[in-house]
């Protein structure tokens, strides 16, 4: 058990009784305790015991996240202060070992034995009366796509007060909305306009027409079906909802400004690549594309030396780079995953195909931005994350391309002081997640007020151990954990891209803009540093 007996103290003032409209009667017992997390970090915590449809349990606000990555699935168990800030209490991270392909599951059998592997192991650390029931699960998948949906209502020649039941009104038009064969996900908050004019807060103002711009997020149906079987019916939890990954973490990570003066997010991952455009403190759209670190592996097959792909990946992991101004005579020694072999390889011809795959991949995304007419409405640049921006000379490739770019990383309104910054950054988006989180998902049974008392005092709840740094120049493959005690397995990748990639996931941008008359445009200028990058790089040996 990890509640800290030597340090709580009770109050059971609080007893209400209710009684619901179906004569269902229901008892609520509130109560307070504190518990000492460690020397500098105190957990408070109102318990909510309900006698209603669950007679034996107490409800804790502790919430559950699953992110179902294409080369990791990740979890983490947290809970939130009063400001709404995420304390993560242990998080854990296993490969999926090719169950899911570009974020989607590809394999549901083989994705619910890992998944439950998952919450074992994050359950280790809840005392035996407790157990995860419900999870929120985050999803970046190959078919994600924005849709923008447009509601209004005429008020008349004369015009009215817009009142909340007007804003009702245009709620339930985009309630309406569908899509065929698509399942939308999310509704952001809309963009109102009174009388073709933008209103921040319309209730109260008089107009004739009273308009509502929402962004949609939607995916695949079958995706989605994939999803609830492996979480509803073979792993028989809660699915408290599923959550746009690339949307959690922009709107986790991008500063008030940067969504206001116009932004792109990047997430370049294993099998994906998404794009999160904001503007005016709103999301205006969302791609996915389906390229990522998984396809410099592949390329990394194809050397002068044949590779298998467990042996790319980690080649990939430990000497990939993005330099090309190194000797052309310099050479490494890769060892095969198995230990049965070495060879040697030239480290210029490893980054060669490193270099020439991710710049494909940003110049893809420049292409999708441009052709969604949103190349003049990003002033303040790029935010890029991912795995595949850790690739040693990425950013210095970067600064050579001239963006306005930075990394991304937590807003410090996100999560509560006195988190270890290692586990912050290494599980970014499982924070970011949590942070969305409404429901709980972890359920304690109730124990007698006694028993606690007769109880012998337990160690700190989920006190978190010093995080080990990684090695500079390598990535890590392995199973992490919250306190990073690692499982050596290689990542194993599927076979089938090409045929797992449908031309119907296309995201079908906007028509672009016409250009306004001024000066090259951050685009521009990206564009013409690939076009001055490739020309600079290339040659007869390339």
């Amino acid at each position: 058990s990890y509640l800290h007996h030597s340090s709580s103290s009770y109050d059971l003032g609080n007893i209400s009784v209710e009684s619901s409209g179906a004569g269902k009667l229901g008892l609520n017992l509130g109560g307070g305790l504190d518990y000492q997390l460690n020397d500098k970090v105190k957990l408070n915590v109102e318990p909510r015991f309900q006698l209603v449809s669950g007679f034996n349990e107490l409800v804790l606000n502790l919430y559950a996240v699953i992110n179902i990555g294409s080369s990791y699935l990740s979890g983490m168990l947290a809970t939130k202060s009063q400001q709404g800030r995420v304390l993560p209490l242990v998080a854990h991270r296993i490969p999926t070992n090719g169950c899911v392909r570009q974020g989607s599951i590809h394999n549901i059998e083989e994705a619910a034995q890992r998944i439950g592997s998952l919450l074992d192991s994050l359950s280790l650390s809840l005392p035996e009366e407790a157990k995860i029931e419900g999870v929120y699960v985050g999803l970046e998948c190959r078919s994600m796509r924005s849709e923008r949906y447009d509601a209004f209502i005429d008020l008349g020649p004369e015009g009215c007060v817009v009142t909340p039941d007007h804003l009702e009104t245009l709620k339930d038009q985009v309630n309406d909305a569908s899509y065929p064969g698509m399942t939308i996900l999310s509704v952001t908050d809309p963009r109102y306009r009174c009388d073709g004019k933008r209103e921040p807060n319309p209730r109260g103002v008089r107009c004739s027409r009273l308009e509502a711009q929402y962004l949609l997020i939607v995916a695949r149906q079958n995706i989605i079906v994939n999803v609830r079987e492996t979480i509803e019916d073979r792993l028989q939890l809660r699915l408290l909802g599923i959550l746009p990954t690339p949307i959690a973490e922009a709107s986790a990570t991008l500063t008030m400004e940067e969504m206001a003066l116009g932004c792109a997010y990047v997430n370049i991952g294993g099998g994906t690549t998404s794009v999160a455009i904001y503007q005016e403190r709103f999301p205006v759209a969302l791609f996915v594309l389906p390229l990522g670190g998984n396809n410099v592996t592949r390329d990394l097959t194809q050397l002068s030396i044949p590779l298998l792909e467990s042996d790319a990946e980690r080649l990939k992991v430990e000497r990939g780079s993005m330099n090309l101004s190194i000797p052309r005579n310099q050479e490494i020694e890769a060892t095969s995953v198995d230990g049965g072999s070495t060879k040697r390889f030239s480290q210029l011809e490893v980054n060669r195909y490193v270099s020439a795959r991710v710049l494909e991949i940003l110049s893809n995304v420049v292409s999708i931005i441009r052709e969604a007419g949103c190349a003049e409405s990003i002033s303040k640049g790029f935010v890029f994350a991912g795995g595949v921006t850790r690739t040693d000379h990425f950013y210095e490739t970067l600064r050579r391309l001239s963006p306005e770019y930075r990394q991304a990383s937590l807003r410090r309104d996100i999560y509560e002081d006195g988190c270890d910054s290692g586990l912050v950054e290494a599980f970014m988006t499982e924070i970011a997640l949590a942070y969305q989180a409404k429901e709980p998902g972890v359920t304690f049974e109730l124990r007698s007020l006694s028993s606690l008392m007769d109880e012998e005092p337990s160690k700190p709840f989920a006190e978190p151990a010093k995080v080990a740094e990684p090695e500079p120049t390598q990535q890590s493959s392995k199973e992490e954990t919250y306190t990073y005690t690692t499982i050596s397995q290689p990542q194993g990748l599927d076979e089938d891209y090409e045929d797992d990639f449908d031309e119907d996931d296309e995201p079908q941008p906007r028509k672009a803009k016409e250009p306004k008359s001024k000066g090259p445009s951050l685009l521009d200028r990206l564009t013409k540093g690939f076009s001055d990058f490739f020309g600079a790089e290339s040659g007869d040996d390339y």
